[in-house]
C-alpha cells in the first residue's frame, strides 16, 4: 500500500520532472500518475439533464502548435458508455454532426441510473473516442469536437 506522504511526494516529484506518465506497483497496489502538459483546462459547468439529474461535465482543449485546437467531451462519471437512447435507436451524435453546448452526445449508466451527457461545446463532433457498451472512468475522453 502507499501512504498518503509517498503519494504526494510522488506527485510533487512527476509534476518537477519531465515525465508526463509513471505507473508504479507496491506491494500489489497500482498507482498511475500522468501529468497534462501543454493542455489547457477549461472549468467544469453544471449541465442539467432531461431526467432532473445535474451532471458535471468537462471539456479539455488540446491545441498542438500550428494546427486548430481541439476540445474533446470528457466523461462526468464512470459507467457505460451508450452513444442511443436504446438498443437500435439512432446515436445521439455521429462524426460531422454540429453540436452546441446543451446538446446530448450520450448517456452513461452507473447503478442503473441512465445520465445523459452534453457536449459543453459549440462546433463539429470529428472523433468518437469510445464504443457503445463500453466501460468508461472519470475524466476520460469521449468525443473530439471542432469548436
Amino acid at each position: 500500500m502507499f501512504t498518503i506522504d509517498e503519494i504526494k511526494e510522488l506527485i510533487k516529484a512527476v509534476d518537477q520532472s519531465s515525465i508526463g506518465h509513471l505507473e508504479w506497483n507496491n506491494q500489489g497496489a497500482k498507482l498511475v500518475i500522468t501529468k497534462n502538459s501543454g493542455m489547457t483546462k477549461m472549468q467544469p459547468a453544471t449541465v442539467p439533464a432531461s431526467s432532473g439529474t445535474v451532471l458535471r461535465k468537462s471539456v479539455e482543449t488540446v491545441a498542438v502548435a500550428g494546427e486548430t485546437a481541439f476540445c474533446e467531451v470528457l466523461s462526468p462519471s464512470v459507467g457505460t458508455f451508450y452513444a442511443a437512447a436504446e438498443p437500435g435507436a439512432a446515436p445521439f451524435v455521429t462524426i460531422g454532426d454540429s453540436v452546441e453546448s446543451d446538446t446530448v452526445v450520450c448517456t452513461l449508466e452507473a447503478m442503473k441510473l441512465f445520465n445523459e451527457v452534453a457536449a459543453g461545446v459549440t462546433g463539429e463532433v470529428v472523433k468518437i473516442l469510445v464504443k457503445d457498451g463500453d466501460f468508461v472512468e472519470y475524466g476520460q475522453p469521449l468525443f473530439v469536437v471542432k469548436p
